[in-house]
């Protein structure tokens, strides 16, 4: 997902992902680790892993009579014949296949951050906007409240209890200025956002975000790409590669070279075979970790795809019951709640309603909105997660 610019303004809940994936310090140490594994990696393709070696040897030849200076020269390379080679280069690209798993799982978490700070954000906007629709009720129930009691038709009572509802108002709208300035920051620090840049979002909160599947599908489609079981997978692969390099390298290894030395003005030119004894050092430090780790990594992996289920489990429980409640409030739902709201105060000024009536219908058609809202919200946090469970970005 490439990153738009900043000055290419409002952002769109993708835009955010790319950004933040682009600019999150979060991601740093992994690429760096990544990095680290691609370089063993270069090293472990060498063809050859130990240097040539030299020898030199000069020094007199002592008789009676008769001194000479003997010289010696001579170049050995140590070879790998028993697969160690192949083995250190299978141990680096799973090391570094694992460390990409990781880089990714990182990833795939800090997108699903963004999409619930998003949907935050978003909520806490329209949270505004109901807040400025409920005060200016309110203004308007004082008004009301205010000409019935100059014709007589309303107590002291009422208007002081509609000022009481105008405070009620503009408490509730700078708790909700200040929520939204709260979620915004935390959307700032995901997306790497300078204080004194505008963020201006773009979309809205909705029913349907996705379509759960059934969970099989799912956990078969998480098995295969969540980047967790990748990397345990990868683990447990370079554990069996060093095990099997660390078998490999208590056998003796051969060095074959030349020499060339010169003894009694005569030139002598050999070749040379050199073998390690393996009769204290047979490697077996490095047998017995690598041996621990592919343990470790078998019980790794087992643990991981047992968690990767239980977390697709749950989250598409959690999506299920989020997106019911969201379809609880249909379109008609929401369009009677509206006209509620749009004709409660009319029919109050017209005392077609009592002013206890006027506080019950209008509380309610404001607390099941925002109950939508929060439906909504939550909504698209299951949706996230559920996206994080699967392992996809998108």
């Amino acid at each position: 997902m490439s990153a738009p610019a900043l000055a290419a303004r409002p952002l769109t809940m993708d835009d955010s992902v790319a950004l933040a994936l682009e600019r999150s310090p979060r991601l740093i140490s992994a690429q760096a680790e990544a990095a680290a594994a691609r370089a063993r990696l270069q090293g472990a393709s060498l063809l050859l892993q130990a240097n040539p070696q030299l020898q030199g040897a000069v020094g007199p030849r002592l008789r009676a009579g008769d001194n000479s200076v003997d010289v010696g020269l001579g170049i050995s390379q140590q070879l790998e014949v028993f697969g160690q080679p192949g083995a250190r280069r299978a141990a680096a690209a799973e090391s570094l296949t694992a460390s990409q798993a990781r880089l990714e799982a990182l990833r795939v978490e800090l997108a699903a951050e963004v999409r619930v700070a998003f949907a935050r954000a978003l909520a806490a906007e329209q949270s505004v906007r109901l807040a400025d629709e409920a005060r200016t009720l309110a203004e308007q129930s004082l008004k009301a409240a205010e000409e019935r009691l100059t014709a007589g038709a309303a107590s002291r009572i009422e208007v002081n209890t509609s000022r009481v509802e105008m405070g009620r108002a503009s408490r509730e709208r700078a708790l909700a200025a200040q929520r939204r300035t709260v979620a915004l920051g935390e959307l700032r620090l995901l997306l790497g956002v300078e204080p004194s840049d505008e963020l201006v979002l773009e979309g809205g909160l909705r029913a349907g975000a996705a379509t759960a599947q059934p969970v099989e599908p799912l956990l078969e489609r998480a098995l295969a790409q969540r980047p967790e079981v990748k990397a345990a997978r990868s683990e447990l692969e370079a554990a069996r590669a060093e095990a099997k390099l660390a078998a490999r390298e208590a056998l003796p290894n051969p060095s074959l070279g030349v020499s060339y030395s010169r003894e009694e003005g005569a030139d002598i030119i050999q070749g040379t075979l050199g073998i390690e004894l393996p009769l204290f050092n047979r490697n077996q430090a490095a047998r017995g970790v690598s041996a621990a780790r592919v343990v470790q990594g078998e019980a790794a992996l087992r643990a991981t795809e047992r968690l990767v289920r239980l977390e697709v489990g749950l989250a598409l429980e959690r999506y299920r019951a989020a997106s019911a409640a969201a379809e609880a409030f249909s379109e008609e739902v929401l369009a009677a709640l509206q006209q509620n709201l749009e004709l409660v105060n009319e029919a109050y000024r017209a005392g077609k309603v009592d002013f206890l009536e006027l506080l019950v219908i209008r509380r309610e058609a404001l607390d099941a909105r925002r109950g939508y809202i929060d439906a909504l919200e939550e909504l698209s946090a299951a949706d996230a997660q559920l996206k994080r469970a699967v392992g996809s970005i998108q």
